[in-house]
């Protein structure tokens, strides 16, 4: 991130308008990791995810374009690209299955542990993506604790609300005052701060 974030963003949403973030969802989100730390604690213990989920239904991880198949020993570093989904259909979703069978058949697909790694225990970013069902079973999960998205990808979703019925967005608040859905649409979205920090809660 290149620039200091100066600006929060925290809206209350119902479902409906939680879906309106089905896109930036799917482009991808940064999140603060505890860098150095494995897949799995990334996943269960920084970010709530039930253990049993992951295993049943987080059917194909991504890290850097390459597929994770050990979730315990794969660590994360700063600046990574982590993409999440579930099964995938067809001989695809199996030879891209996480730990499956035909995980053979990958040929350079596959993520290499990096043996030097160290748990550094320090904070960092690192980018989340989700596909098809965990973009909304898991999104609303990142987007309560909090994410980093663009000033661009920000006035997107804005201009997206410009006709969202008041009662669909209960309260909006920047930087700790409350705004008004029409004076959010209406802010000059430029600044010096690349990035902001948004929370939706449903």
């Amino acid at each position: 991130m290149k620039k200091q974030i100066r600006t929060t963003l925290i809206l209350t949403l119902d479902d409906a308008t939680m879906s309106s973030f089905v896109p930036l969802l799917q482009k991808g989100v940064q999140v603060k990791a505890q860098l150095g730390r494995s897949m799995k604690h990334l996943l269960c213990e920084q970010y709530g995810v039930n253990p049993e989920y992951l295993t049943e239904r987080i059917q194909t991880i991504f890290l850097d374009g390459k597929v994770v198949d050990n979730v315990e020993t794969t660590t994360v570093k700063g600046g990574a690209i982590i993409a999440l989904s579930a099964a995938m259909p067809g001989l695809a979703g199996a030879t891209l299955r996480t730990g499956g069978l035909l995980a053979a058949f990958r040929d350079g697909l596959t993520h290499e542990e990096d043996l030097e790694a160290v748990d550094s225990h320090e904070l960092g970013m690192v980018t989340v993506k989700l596909f098809n069902l965990l973009v909304r079973e898991l999104g609303p999960v990142l987007l309560e604790k909090g994410v980093w998205v663009t000033r661009e990808d920000a006035e997107s979703l804005v201009k997206r609300w410009a006709d969202t019925p008041l009662r669909a967005i209960d309260h909006v608040e920047m930087d700790g005052l409350k705004v008004s859905l029409e004076e959010l649409a209406g802010l000059d979205w430029s600044g010096d701060s690349e990035y902001l920090l948004l929370r939706a809660v449903g």
